[in-house]
């Protein structure tokens, strides 16, 4: 690395948070076989052969290939720094297989999904994996189940908001979305992290950035930040 690279990253405290991930990932190593430790690996394989779609690398299917996905859900964890104190609870909306909150028990949160009941896949591994969730499809304007509160409620490509259809979501619906959120879902100084899928228009028009910048969000690409 050149002399002024690293100057650089010294002066602006960039090498100082790598030092700081460095040392989680040594804590944490979060490898598939320390985190499957003590799951049935047998039945999880027969599990995700009998769902297994050779070649499939769009629809859920995909997600059988659960050392590949279970290392993606380690990226997500590292990526919003979730892999140090403090323990939190967090919803995950749009669990899907579950391997990001199956992440998230093993470090120490308290983690709840919410999905679809199909497919049936997601479920058996639910229960395989010993983890929680609501059964439940977000609609516009209606206002979500009584689960609780959380510290953080994280969504990654999303897909509740009209995503690949010519119902995507606008301005009004996701301000419907995102009160019920705050005022009924986050725990005072809670959070919302949303990773939003890319449409014909790209991931938000410009009138949704608006909005988003409006509520305080910090906005990285398809990746939102906002605050309760």
């Amino acid at each position: 690395m050149k002399l002024g690279r690293k100057l650089q990253k010294i002066a602006t405290g960039e090498a100082w948070a790598s030092g700081v991930d460095r040392y989680y990932r040594w804590k944490h190593p979060l490898t598939a076989d320390s985190l499957l430790q003590n799951i049935d690996r047998t039945k999880l394989n027969q599990i995700c052969e009998k769902y297994h779609v050779p070649g499939e690398v769009k629809a859920w299917p995909k997600y059988t290939n659960y050392e590949h996905w279970l290392g993606r859900a380690v990226d997500h964890v590292r990526e919003l720094r979730l892999d140090r104190d403090p323990k939190l609870s967090i919803l995950d909306i749009g669990s899907g297989a579950g391997y990001f909150i199956f992440v998230l028990k093993k470090l120490g949160h308290r983690v709840f999904g919410l999905d679809l009941s199909e497919p049936e896949f997601y479920g058996e591994l639910f229960q395989l994996l010993d983890l929680r969730r609501v059964v439940w499809r977000i609609e516009a304007f209606e206002p979500l189940p009584e689960i609780g509160r959380f510290d953080l409620v994280t969504a990654f490509a999303v897909c509740f908001n009209g995503h690949g259809s010519g119902k995507v979501w606008e301005r009004k619906e996701w301000e419907f979305f995102l009160n019920d959120l705050q005022s009924r879902y986050l725990n005072p100084g809670g959070r919302i992290f949303l990773a939003l899928n890319p449409e014909e228009h790209g991931h938000y028009t410009p009138e949704l950035r608006d909005f988003f910048l409006e509520r305080g969000a910090q906005i990285d690409r398809h990746r939102i930040w906002l605050r309760g």
